[in-house]
């Protein structure tokens, strides 16, 4: 019983996560860095305007900064140089200096002191990361240049690797050479422009051209500001332009079939298939056939969009909106998705009615039809591409039709849902180190369109239940003896039919939500909602540990911090997949 009670009140946290996106609430202002990020940049991520990062910084909970895994990668890296000294083999100079870096990064996020003083960001940070060709960049505004410099320059020192100061065109530049058994395989380069500093690379199989570029001492041909990119998907998607990310899948396929041998990427990935020995590798591909084809296809998923709709943060509080879109214009598909959109109760919605809450809404007379009309779509499109033709044929040795059978059983099943509202616990008092509830609000709900003819349904398959009966006016029905005998509570537990829902619960706050549920009319409202709340469920798991007798991990303290809720909802529109995160943490 007291493993079962600990998995209860530590369930949240094993299921929780976030990404968290750095903004703050202002309007949207061109930024003239934009003019140095060429068009066709497969991939695109913004801190658009001045963001207190170091105020943020403190506000985070160690489980938003990795502090543990990244802890826990240094001092393997470093056991392992100690295995190879031990064995008398010298540790690779490039892994040495990565680790270093890495190293400090871990001790930076101590406080947002240690991180201005390594990496010299103030409350002003703006940062670009993006593309030219397949050379990667990474771009950002800084309080202090200097400090920057001195923490790679000394990373780079420790280890052995070793660098160079000069200039391009007159741009300062720290060239820092990356070797493998003697040989040059390419320079990290860092560039200092005013307060800007840039990271990117000088490799074997770009041009000098493509670096100046890439170091943004020159600009692109076409820039991403002319384009009109970044204004379009803020206002396609609501985003409020503080910061904005994307993918842009149909480059990325344009790139590997090569349909642009002229683009920058194309060229650059074919000095690496050359230099690889691999020059045939992408042959398959790379024909006119297979060009139209996978093009086809990134035109209707076209980028994968991250942003901000909203954000404020002060010294001891951080309140974010973030959206993630998967851009789509296949509106056949997107119906096919919609219309198996189900019921998401309302109490599930927000993150502040109890300490976790999961819905999932389901039309389950939906989900063979949308399965079909998918696997339909891919095995009757008309490809001309080898590889898509091969898998077509195989696609159609699967026919997903057995699926009715299997969703028929669920009847009108519209949505179900899982909240804990409230818990508490003490130790037995007549056995030690045993713990039972002393407070539970529990609600398990199922919504249909007839929820009694589910209900009769699933008693034909659990004799048990036969002679089980919910009145048709709310009433609840005890179901204590109903229970698993490892499950049984010395709480009453009860069953009720409300409206178009049947509820599970226990505790009086679950009976007022589960009593609300009779006016929410089961309609298609979205797929998936998740809400946690740290700052009650932390300080229940601490005392659950003390009274088991165990120590409270350390992974779990890091992931909670000193609390935040969290709410994640999953659906679909016309414009494509979308996952919108809500947070608010608390120093």
């Amino acid at each position: 019983m007291k493993k079962l009670l600990l998995a209860t009140v530590t369930g949240a946290a094993i299921a929780s996560g976030a990404y968290v996106v750095t903004q703050q609430d202002k309007g949207y202002t061109p930024m003239s860095q934009l003019d140095y990020v060429p068009a066709d940049t497969i991939f695109f991520a913004s801190q658009l305007e001045s963001f207190p990062y170091l105020k943020y910084l403190d506000l985070l909970p160690n489980a938003f900064k990795s502090n543990y895994e990244i802890n826990t990668f240094v001092e393997e890296m470093k056991a392992h140089e100690l295995e190879m000294k031990a064995l008398g083999q010298e540790p690779d100079q490039n892994a040495t200096f990565f680790m270093n870096v890495m190293e400090q990064y871990a001790k930076s996020l101590e406080s947002s002191e240690s991180f201005a003083n390594i990496w010299g960001v103030d409350n002003e940070l703006k940062m670009l990361i993006y593309s030219v060709g397949l050379l990667p960049v990474i771009r950002a505004e800084l309080g202090d240049v200097a400090a920057f410099n001195n923490t790679l320059k000394s990373a780079a020192d420790k280890a052995g690797v070793s660098f160079l100061d000069s200039d391009i065109d007159g741009t300062p530049v720290t060239k820092f050479a990356i070797e493998h058994a003697g040989q040059k395989v390419f320079d990290l380069v860092l560039a200092t422009q005013g307060k800007w500093v840039t990271l990117s690379a000088d490799t074997p199989f770009n041009s000098p051209d493509d670096l100046k570029v890439a170091l943004a001492i020159t600009k692109p041909t076409m820039s991403l500001s002319s384009t009109g990119k970044i204004e379009h998907y803020l206002k396609e998607y609501q985003l409020d332009g503080q910061s904005i990310s994307y993918l842009d899948n149909k480059l990325l396929v344009d790139t590997l079939t090569a349909k642009d041998p002229q683009n920058t990427s194309v060229k650059m990935l074919d000095n690496i298939l050359a230099l690889s020995g691999s020059t045939n590798a992408l042959d398959m591909i790379r024909n006119e056939a297979c060009q139209n084809d996978f093009s086809d296809m990134a035109n209707k998923w076209p980028a994968i969009i991250s942003g901000t709709e909203s954000m404020s943060i002060s010294a001891n509080h951080a309140n974010f909106k973030v959206s993630n879109i998967i851009a789509s214009t296949d509106q056949k598909i997107l119906t096919a998705i919609s219309n198996m959109r189900g019921f998401v109760p309302a109490h599930t919605q927000g993150a502040e009615d109890g300490l976790f809450s999961i819905g999932l809404g389901l039309n389950a007379a939906q989900l063979s039809p949308t399965v079909n009309t998918i696997w339909a779509a891919f095995s009757s499109a008309e490809f001309s591409c080898q590889p898509l033709v091969m898998a077509q044929a195989k696609s159609k040795e699967t026919n997903p039709a057995m699926l009715a059978m299997a969703t028929g059983m669920l009847g009108t099943l519209q949505g179900v849902s899982l909240s804990l509202l409230d818990i508490d616990i003490a130790e037995k008092a007549d056995q030690s180190q045993e713990v039972e509830f002393s407070k539970l609000d529990l609600l398990a709900t199922i919504s249909a369109d007839d929820a009694i003819a589910l209900f009769n349904m699933a008693k034909s398959f659990v004799p048990e239940f036969a002679n089980l009966n919910l009145p048709e006016d709310g009433s609840p029905v005890e179901v204590n003896s109903f229970l698993p005998v490892d499950y049984q509570l010395d709480k009453p537990v009860y069953l009720a039919l409300k409206g178009q829902h049947i509820a599970l619960f226990t505790g009086e706050d679950a009976r007022k939500h589960a009593d609300a549920l009779s006016t929410q009319v089961v309609e298609a409202n979205g797929i998936i909602a998740f809400g946690l709340d740290t700052e009650k469920l932390l300080p229940l798991i601490k005392k659950g540990s003390e009274l088991a007798g165990e120590e409270l991990p350390e992974e779990i303290q890091n992931l909670f911090g000193d609390g935040y809720q969290m709410h994640i909802a999953f659906d679909v529109t016309n414009q494509g997949l979308v996952t919108d995160i809500t947070a608010d943490i608390k120093k």
